[in-house]
């Protein structure tokens, strides 16, 4: 039994698309033994890698210690990498590729514990936006077995948090106010009125909060409701955790801040008109999380509603990414500096999708420094605190720093004594930093309905708001005089951004696309001079979607693209400048291609029985092949391979080849070849005749002959006495004669086939002499597998011969060198049956030589091991040996990993032929269940093939041969083909190249790889 260690895992899953091999992570839990006691040192299990225990955070321990079963978190490791999002320029586009990114890394990573669940039928919540599952009243058995998935980071209790209790007013917060209408003192300090008089009102702006509901009735605020006017207002639009569809407010508190975003005209104490929101223009939806206590599973649903907006009173809600908002305010938050990283992931996740996400940063500023709650505090976060309209700080808005010392808040807005919306159509006055967060949602609002380059640009509208914010000295909690733990950056002013933000602007140029529009051809992206100068990144795209991987300056289309409109979007950036995206106007529709095409050659010894390959050379990339061979201009029948072979029938004749091309998009062609020289004769190849017996008078030899190549051969034998023809000696046996003792015997065997060479072949010469009394038959012990070693028993002789020499056979045929006792199977005798000969040598005494029986066909290696879903195994000489393995999966999914002490090393799953490499430095590797049996492998147990299935692991010149192969693309319409060279079969350090199609595709082999993996297509040999 080899040793090895509980494993207690769920299955890894793949989470990249293009590398077929994982990449060592110190959050990716390794594979976990069962724990040792103190001070154990049994060998048969490797010390603990990561207890599940360890994953528990004292919360959750806490939780489980007072109510036995609880509800809890599961956070599963893997983050989706979303910086590609940044470059997409679509609105539509980004938020869909955010969306299904977040949602497959999800369902990968935890589908294992998904089904364990199910099975187990406790209830649970999967979310996708942060990568976690939600178990209700699960005990701590289930906890810790959930724990034990590689892929869980750790176990989390449920968290609850607050909408900020606005402070209560006193006489002292309403300051002077101008009798005139007008806005609000609030919108008037941020100067958003400014904006108002250039024409900006956040007009194609959609904002939305996420708090206790909004009243959509309300006479200031029904008018902006995106789903004003529609058949259906409330689908896209509206989202509750209490289930209810219209847009309501159980608080009051989500309508005010509503108010102060978007909201129209409302009357104050003195019954004068106000203009109330900043960004009047803009439109509204809206999350209602909850009343004055949520849960973190309602903000973490509010979260994913307002990425991925869906009909909560539909059936089956079917989400929309373009519906998404392009801000988001959040006035809520814990009280305290909560390491709760579910918001950070969806704040992270709102950024990658553009939208710009305002947080309120707490109302306990009386509590003095670090008084910042999350997600607020949190680094990710962009938090706003208050002030009042006197220009100073308000006394409760909450101060830094935050999370890792983070200067908190980042920014400061108006939020006291702050007129709004609440139900009902009325308004009034409230204050807190909840109602200073929505002054700057509303900036942003605004910001972008004049400067449209910055939509989606998080990170530089945050740039040009901190860079333009009046800077307020206060150090007293920690920061500079332009960024400290009270001010943050310092006061917010949507003009000066604004202004920034047209300095920031380029002027730009529309792109211009030249060459012909027809597949196959050349197409560029020409861009005039920006000022400034601008460096220039590529999109191209198909009937306006986004072509994925095509973001050159050229663009070749191809058969997708066939009656298709192509245009291209430039975006532009220099230091100090707003990135900007230009879209070029569309190309006619793309036309039929003509396939680029060479002359094929035929490559091989042009002789009978020798095969030929129809090298295609240079092509299209893509296109597939059929052949049809002639033999002086005149078709063979049959000959329709990328492969020929020569009979007679074709001796001395010329051979040419035409190969005909396709691929989609392109009108087909066909080449022919030159000819070849005349079809020589072939070559037989025959190996040596051994003559079996006892070379004794009276004895009759007999003649052992290989089997040639090619098979169907006629033979005829000529025996001789030192060199001399023996009269009438041509059959298959000979008795010797007394006369003939002290004299040498050999015997000839000719062999002939039209079209061949006629071969002669002849044996080592047997002595005449006298007879052993006793001679056995050798025979062969030891097991019979590829790697194992065999020994020869020369048995019984009398007298004893002064020598022996050996030669060693398989399947009849003389292996090389085989000469001595014993013999180490190689794969290339895998599936053959093993024979050995023994050759007496004695002065005065006859030749003989005796063959031992055959052995049963040779086995696969010894050296083996089956893939468990429960355990790991232990790497070293008792247990798996460091060498190269292999398994046949077949259709099943197959992973495997190598492990450190405490750490993934390399993980590869996939179906097909599998191989990889364990080392020597490795501690214990894992594989799954379905796997199968791995098996050490061994060059030549298969004959080298010129085509692949649609899944496997090949060597390179083993499995498969060497040259330039072609795809027709993914075998499954709608998924891409990955591809990888390896260069060594460890993991992650032996990739040397990768690659991922969507069509037809060309690849050549490197010489430097060692081997190829394929997954979800299948490629020919063409060259």
């Amino acid at each position: 039994m080899h040793p090895r260690t509980r494993r207690r895992t769920r299955t890894l899953a793949a989470a990249t698309v293009l590398a077929l091999l994982a990449v060592p992570s110190a959050a990716v839990a390794a594979p976990d033994p069962s724990p040792l006691p103190v001070g154990s040192s049994d060998p048969q299990r490797a010390p603990r890698v990561v207890d599940p225990a360890d994953k528990f955070t004292a919360g959750a321990n806490r939780a489980f210690a007072a109510d036995g079963t609880t509800d809890f978190w599961l956070r599963f490791a893997e983050k989706p990498d979303l910086s590609k999002a940044e470059g997409i320029t679509s609105w539509s586009e980004r938020g869909d590729y955010v969306y299904r990114t977040l949602l497959a890394a999800a369902e990968a990573s935890q589908k294992d514990a998904v089904a364990e669940l199910e099975a187990s039928g406790t209830k649970y919540t999967s979310h996708w936006a942060t990568n976690a599952i939600l178990v209700e009243d699960g005990s701590l058995d289930l906890a810790t077995d959930l724990a034990a998935d590689m892929q869980v980071l750790e176990v989390r209790p449920r968290t609850h948090y607050a909408a900020p209790e606005p402070v209560e007013p006193t006489d002292a917060s309403n300051e002077a106010a101008a009798a005139a209408a007008g806005p609000t003192w609030g919108v008037a300090a941020i100067n958003a009125d400014d904006l108002w008089s250039a024409g900006f009102t956040g007009e194609g702006i959609v904002v939305a909060n996420i708090d206790t509901g909004v009243d959509g009735s309300h006479p200031a605020l029904s008018g902006q409701y995106r789903g004003a006017g529609a058949a259906d207002p409330d689908a896209y639009n509206y989202f509750s955790v209490d289930g209810r569809l219209d847009p309501h407010d159980v608080d009051g508190h989500g309508t005010h801040t509503m108010g102060t975003m978007v909201g129209g005209t409302v009357q104050d104490d003195d019954g004068v008109n106000r203009a109330v929101g900043v960004a009047p223009g803009a439109e509204w939806i809206a999350a209602a999380g909850g009343g004055g206590a949520w849960t973190d599973e309602d903000l973490i649903s509010s979260g994913e509603w307002i990425l991925a907006p869906y009909d909560q009173g539909a059936a089956n809600p079917v989400p929309d990414t373009t519906k998404r908002p392009h801000v988001v305010n959040n006035s809520w938050g814990s009280t305290v500096a909560s390491t709760d990283p579910f918001m950070e992931d969806i704040a992270a996740a709102w950024e990658a999708a553009g939208i710009f996400a305002t947080f309120a940063n707490g109302n306990l500023g009386e509590l003095g420094c670090e008084s910042s709650g999350s997600p607020g505090s949190r680094q990710n976060s962009y938090a706003v605190g208050a002030y009042a309209r006197s220009g100073e700080i308000a006394y409760f808005s909450s101060r830094g720093p935050g999370q890792s010392g983070t200067v908190k808040p980042d920014i400061a807005a108006p939020g006291v004594y702050i007129l709004s919306t609440l139900p009902g159509g009325k308004s009034d006055y409230l204050q807190g930093t909840s109602m200073a967060a929505p002054h700057v949602a509303g900036a942003v609002a605004l910001l972008w309905d004049a400067a449209p380059e910055l939509v989606g640009n998080v990170q530089a509208t945050r740039a040009i708001l901190d860079g333009t914010a009046h800077d307020v000295n206060d150090t007293s909690c920690g920061g500079t005089t332009d960024d400290n733990n009270v001010w943050g950056e310092g006061k917010l002013d949507v003009l000066a951004a604004y202004n920034l933000a047209q300095e920031s602007t380029f002027t730009t140029t529309v792109p211009t696309i030249s060459g012909e529009y027809r597949v196959g051809a050349p197409l560029t992206a020409t861009v005039a001079p920006w000022t400034p100068v601008a460096s220039f990144t590529y999109q191209w795209r198909r009937d306006g979607d986004m072509i994925a991987g095509a973001t050159k300056s050229t663009y070749i289309p191809d058969d997708a693209d066939l009656g298709a409109e192509l245009s291209v979007t430039v975006t532009g950036s220099a230091d100090g400048q707003t990135p900007t995206s230009t879209t070029s106007v569309e190309t006619p529709e793309i036309t039929i291609g003509t396939l680029v095409a060479s002359t094929p050659k035929i490559d091989g010894t042009v002789r009978v029985g020798s095969t030929l390959r129809a090298l295609a050379g240079s092509w299209t990339p893509g296109t597939q092949f059929t052949y049809r061979w002639y033999a002086d201009g005149a078709v063979i029948s049959g000959a329709t391979g990328f492969t020929f072979t020569p009979s007679a029938a074709q001796r001395g004749k010329v051979l040419t080849v035409r190969i005909f091309g396709s691929r989609a998009g392109y009108t087909a062609a066909s080449r022919l070849s030159g000819a070849t020289s005349a079809v020589a004769v072939g070559a037989i190849s025959q190996g040596l005749p051994v003559i079996v017996g006892s070379a004794t008078p009276g004895a009759t030899l007999t003649v052992s002959r290989p089997a040639a190549v090619p098979s169907d051969v006629s033979v005829s034998y000529r025996w001789r006495l030192d060199g001399r023809s023996i009269r009438g000696a041509t059959r298959s046996e000979l008795t010797m004669r007394s006369e003939w003792r002290g004299h040498d015997i050999t015997v000839s065997a000719t062999v002939e086939k039209s079209g061949y060479v006629v071969k002669t072949v002849t044996s080592a010469a047997a002595t005449v002499g006298g007879a052993y009394t006793t001679s056995s038959n050798p025979t062969i012990s030891g097991s019979t597998r590829v790697g194992s070693t065999l020994k020869v028993a020369r048995g019984t002789w009398s007298p004893t011969p002064t020598s022996f020499s050996f030669q060693w056979y398989a399947d009849g045929q003389r292996i090389a060198g085989a000469t001595s006792s014993s013999y180490t199977l190689k794969g290339t005798d895998y599936g053959k049956k093993i024979t050995v000969s023994a050759r007496s040598y004695r002065a005065g005494y006859g030749t003989v030589l005796r063959r031992s029986a055959a052995t049963g066909e040779v086995l696969a290696s010894g050296v083996r091991w089956a893939g468990d879903d429960e355990y790991s195994w232990l790497v070293g000489p008792d247990s798996v040996p460091a060498t190269t393995y292999i398994v046949q999966a077949g259709s099943a999914e197959c992973e495997w990993g190598r492990l450190s002490s405490d750490a993934l090393l390399a993980y590869d799953l996939g179906s097909g032929q599998r191989l990889f490499r364990v080392l020597d430095s490795d501690y214990a590797v894992f594989a799954s269940e379905n796997c199968g049996t791995w098996i050490k492998y061994y060059p030549g147990m298969v004959r080298t093939s010129a085509s692949t299935a649609a899944n496997g692991v090949y060597a390179l010149g083993d499995h498969l041969e060497r040259g330039v192969y072609s795809t027709k693309g993914p075998t499954d319409a709608g998924t891409s083909c990955r591809y990888t060279f390896y260069k060594s079969f460890h993991g992650i350090e032996g990739v040397l190249s990768q690659g991922e199609v969507s069509s037809a595709h060309t690849i050549t082999m490197p010489s430097s790889a060692v081997g190829f993996e394929t997954a979800g297509c299948s490629w020919k040999r063409i060259g």
